[in-house]
Formats: C-alpha cells, structure tokens, sequence
C-alpha cells in the first residue's frame, strides 16, 4: 500500500510524501520534490561577479540576505577584500533582520498551528487575536530593519562587494528601538507560553549536527564549520567532507558527511554546537524553559527558532546603539580567482562557490542550500515517528508526516535550483 501527502502544506515551494507500507510496516519514506529547478547557477555562469547578490537573492523570498551575504563573501575572498568592522557590524544587523523576520513568518504562520490542532493562523486568530497582532509585530520588526539597510524587504538592492550602495543614517536605525524592545518582550513571553505545550516524542539520533562555529559569537556571518561529533573545518573544506548526490524522485540534492554519514543542520545545530554564547536574555529564557543541549526533538525547533528571535533582536540593539555610518567601501580589483563564503541562513548552512576570469567573469558557480542538506534527515525522522506512531489510522499517518517536516521549516525553492538529469528517473518506483 502507498499512502501519499498530495501538497505539503505550510511550508515554502511544493512537494510531497510518499509512504510505502508492506505487511503492516513502514517499509518507505520518501520527500518527493517535484518543484521545477531554476538553474540558477547556469543563469549565473558568464555574467560579472556583479550580479550575484541580485541574482541568487531570487532563489528566496524569505530569506535573499542569506544568499546575498554568502554570495558577496565568496566575491570578497576571491579578490582580497577586506572590509571594515563597521560595514560587518550592519551586515550582521542586516543578516538579523532577516532571522527575525524568516522565524517569525515560520513560528507562528506555518509552524504553530500544528501545536494548536488547526489548519493555519487565521484559526487560531479566531480564539486568540493577540497572537496573531503580537507576531506580526516581531515579524515586521525583522522586515523594517532588512529594509532601512536594503532598500526594500523582498530581494534588497544595496548590497555589493566591499559594503553597500547606501548607509543609513543612525537616527533611521535608532528608530526602531522602541520596536526592537517591544518586539523582546514579546518574543520572551511566547517562548514561556509555547513550552508548556504537550511536545510528541522525537529522537533524531546519533546524528552529526552542523553548524558554524565561533570562539566569542553565536555564529551567523561566518566562521569554521563544526559538528557536535568532533567535525571541524574550514569552508574552503566544505567539498571534500559533504558530499551531494542525486536521487530519481527529487529535483533537490541530498548530502551526507562523505556520502555516508547523516547529518542536519538549522537552528537546532546552531543551538545544541553554541548554546552558551546566546545573548543574556536569550540564554537566560531558554535556561528558565529548561531548554539545553543536546535537543534531540525536532518539535521543540519552534521554541529554539524563538530563542534565536530574542538572540537577533538583542544583538540588532547592540549594534544600532554603537553604530557609526561606514566612511565608504572597498573597491573590487576582479581577478582570475576562485572563491568561497558560508553563513547561517535561518534554515542553516549556506555554501557558495565561484570561480572568476580576469574581468570577474564568473566561469562556474556551485550552490549548497540548507534545505537539500536536510532532504535526508526529514525523510528518516518521518519514518521513525510514523513507526513509532503505527499505521492503524492512514489519515492520522499522512497528518503526522506533514508537522515532521514543518518541524525543520524546508524551504523547497532553495533547494530546487540546480538539477542534473538522470535517465534513470523513468525506473522511480513512485512515478
């Protein structure tokens, strides 16, 4: 018997789940995704190194500052820029904004309705209004600051190598001030509210789990790569330790730590590999939840996403407060170069890599979303909960499948935009 989810609700882009049941037992889970890829890379290959920030910022309408930022860095390393500390600082501001407002629509929009039994937020809405203004509001907090430093909330326009097309003025980011605190006050109250919920039984194992890593910081900008197994490594070694594969029935990669190990990465990595650098009200809520590493329950990633809301709103207060405008940028000499950069995208690790000709041509690009890294790890985990869940209903079935993968908030169409095509997908067993 083959049970399907015909459309993945709740969660950004398009694809589905098949369950194979054989003689009363789970036999098969498989993440179908069927989203058309992009061929962003192609589009990217023989255009100036320019056009990076515009272009992959389209992969993503909820998170393009993560694209932008891994992108630009990989530029930055190519051509040996150096930027000040004050153009990282609004970079990093930029990068919360975007945490912020990438949390706060998965939280409350598509993830918390499954904590309430409902179909989307409009029905919580209906009981509780005030969840519905109060999240809008830490959403919106997110977007104002993505768009003062950007030039607008959806695909931002002033990124470039070396800094920014335009520095706001401290008075348009102490403006929003007021907004940041209200939006800490209410980022605290939902995480006290939302850990009394009656969490399912989640293990997802003896799994590596990965993230960036920093002495003094919680990661987001840049850093080594690390795992709570003992991985650590440089992005430049991004490659030779993941290993992307292809698979007939996905328009997405998979990726495992030298083709064999399973791995994730995402908030619930970031959390368990840099718990003790949280910022003071951030660590200090999720001490009083008793939220601690190592979490192995990926239900529990809709009270880590809002740590990391408090985290960011924090953080964007620091830096607003001692902000200085950035006297300029730093010029960009193209070279024939190759280069690489890496941040913490709200879903997790994102990897670029391009090499240039003398004039900054781009030759090839290679991209590694988050969500392709995770592919692997959604399919086993829906099929550990079902297992453990039974079969005797298939309706109730299919519905836990759904909330599994919302729980590592999947962004589809990032991780549809390359396709190698494979004349083997015709023998896929689910076509």
């Amino acid at each position: 018997m083959k049970k399907k989810v015909d459309l993945l609700t709740r969660v950004e882009g398009e694809g589905k789940i098949w369950i194979e049941v054989d003689n009363g037992r789970i036999k098969d889970v498989v993440l179908n995704i069927f989203e058309p890829p992009r061929f962003i890379e192609g589009i990217l290959k023989g255009k100036s190194y320019e056009v990076i920030p515009h272009i992959t910022a389209r992969i993503c309408g909820i998170c393009p500052v993560a694209y932008q930022m891994s992108g630009i860095q990989a530029v930055e390393s190519a051509f040996d820029i150096k930027i000040s500390p004050e153009i990282e600082d609004l970079r990093k501001l930029f990068y919360y904004g975007e945490w912020i407002q990438s949390h706060g629509i998965h939280v409350f929009f598509l993830h918390l309705p499954d904590f309430y039994g409902k179909s989307s937020i409009f029905e919580i809405v209906k009981e509780d209004k005030d969840i519905f203004l109060k999240a809008l509001s830490i959403k919106n907090t997110g977007s104002k600051i993505i768009e003062i430093i950007g030039g607008r909330v959806s695909h931002p326009v002033s990124v470039i190598a070396g800094g920014f097309t335009r520095y706001p003025e401290k008075k348009e980011l102490e403006n929003l001030l007021p907004e940041i605190e209200k939006a800490l006050e209410d980022s605290i109250y939902f995480v006290k509210k939302f850990s009394k919920f009656d969490f399912p039984e989640d293990d997802l194992g003896d799994i590596h789990f990965v993230s960036l890593y920093k002495e003094n910081e919680y990661p987001i900008l840049n850093g080594d790569i690390v795992s709570n197994k003992g991985l650590r490594l440089s992005k430049d070694e991004f490659k030779e330790m993941f290993k992307e594969f292809q698979v007939p029935y996905s328009t997405a990669k998979k990726s495992r730590i030298k083709g064999k190990e399973v791995y994730t990465v995402g908030a619930i990595s970031r959390f368990n590999n840099n718990f003790e650098k949280l910022s003071e009200n951030a660590l200090k809520t999720a001490e009083d939840i008793n939220l601690k590493p190592p979490v192995k329950n990926s239900f529990k990633t809709i009270l880590i996403r809002l740590v990391e809301i408090i985290h960011s709103l924090e953080k964007s207060k620091e830096i607003i407060e001692k902000y200085k405008k950035p006297s300029g940028n730093i010029p960009a000499k193209p070279k024939k170069s190759k280069g690489k950069g890496i941040s913490e995208a709200p879903r997790g690790i994102l990897w670029h890599e391009y090499y240039f000709d003398e004039s900054g041509v781009i030759m090839t690009a290679d991209i590694v979303p988050p969500t392709s890294q995770n592919q692997d790890i959604m399919e086993i985990t829906v099929k550990q909960n079902l297992e453990r869940l039974g079969i005797s209903d298939t309706e109730k079935m299919v519905e836990k499948a759904e909330k599994v993968v919302r729980n590592f908030d999947p962004c589809i169409s990032c991780a549809t935009h390359f396709l190698k095509v494979d004349k083997s997908i015709k023998n896929c067993k689910i076509f």
